[in-house]
């Protein structure tokens, strides 16, 4: 079966209108792909499922499949078999969601697929993870990350897909750490640092908060790795390849961390309803024009009033704290 049946018969499953012979086949495609392996896919509580599945298989079908005027670039077998990686990475999510179902998603239950986690937060959410050696991560929204359920060997290695990634990891003299993102690696023994590595922004992004840290290109042979020290910072151009260190002006790189929303240029209405949904209230609104504006914000763990106080401030609106846990905005 080639990607493209697989494509279609993947989405006639999330849609449920697959005949018993297409569901056969994307079975023996799932055992084939993953034999011998025991991979976990670990889905966190996210949006609604039409949300997640949709977001999941446009992931799939837009981003990861080879296009074609990108095949002659795809010819080149490295980043062949790193787009394949992900690509089957991604399939698998997909297929978790539909064999599991959707309540195993939203119960932050933990679907065992192969030797290594993947993690797709949310989007509004900051997510933090202890890995399997007690080190710990922050994770933005809307990054997808990737470690194994154990470390085993020399190094411990993870990987930041997209996104960015805040880590505070444990000292192990003989086991480094090594973070791969796209088309740096990082090695560290112990330290705390912060990776920032958006697809959208072209460019990857290291800023060291404490201890130090190398970084490499993984094609690059007998190069010595570049070193950071606290409130250093390596900015790689996913384009040209070219890679600037400096000194960083950001006093509190790790500061989004403490965030519990994160909202980038999003409509007041998805932000009322992701409010609704984590304080289990409901929000009214008199004028539907607010629900179209705006807003950039982070948002911490607070008291609902506290953040409608911020936000009435920020959008300019007046609202009131019903006795029914009801927020009327006027």
């Amino acid at each position: 079966m080639d990607k493209n049946e697989l494509r279609i018969i993947a989405q006639k499953y999330l849609e449920g209108t697959a005949t018993p012979e297409e569901k056969q086949l994307l079975d023996q495609w799932y055992s084939t792909a993953y034999s011998g392996t025991d991979e976990m896919v670990e889905l966190k509580k996210a949006e609604t499922e039409a949300d997640v599945k949709q977001r999941m298989f446009d992931n799939l079908n837009q981003q990861l499949f080879v296009k074609p005027e990108q095949q002659q670039s795809a010819k080149n077998p490295a980043a062949l078999i790193k787009r394949m990686a992900i690509w089957i990475g991604s399939v698998a999510a997909v297929l978790a969601l539909a064999f599991f179902g959707w309540s195993a998603y939203q119960n932050h239950t933990q679907v065992y697929l192969a030797d290594r986690q993947v993690v797709l937060v949310p989007l509004n959410r900051v997510m933090h993870l202890t890995l399997p050696d007690s080190s710990k991560v922050w994770l933005n929204a809307g990054s997808v990350f990737r470690y194994p359920k154990k470390f085993s060997g020399k190094n411990r290695t993870v990987e930041l897909v997209e996104g960015r990634a805040f880590f505070d990891i444990k000292h192990q003299k003989d086991h480094p750490f090594i973070v791969k993102a796209k088309n740096l690696n990082i090695t560290v023994l112990g330290t705390s640092f912060d990776v920032r590595s958006y697809q959208k922004e072209g460019k990857t992004q290291v800023t060291v908060v404490s201890g130090k840290v190398g970084i490499t290109l993984p094609n690059a042979i007998n190069h010595k790795a570049i070193m950071l020290l606290p409130a250093e910072q390596i900015v790689l151009s996913n384009i040209t390849n070219q890679m600037v260190k400096q000194i960083t002006h950001e006093p509190k790189i790790n500061e989004w961390c403490k965030s519990n929303f994160v909202f980038e240029q999003e409509s007041l209405g998805n932000v009322f309803k992701a409010l609704e949904k984590e304080y289990n209230t409901r929000i009214t609104v008199a004028d539907s024009k607010l629900l179209n504006e705006k807003i950039s914000i982070k948002l911490n763990n607070q008291h609902l009033d506290t953040i409608m106080q911020i936000l009435s401030f920020t959008k300019h609106f007046n609202y009131q704290m019903a006795n029914d846990s009801t927020v009327i905005i006027k």
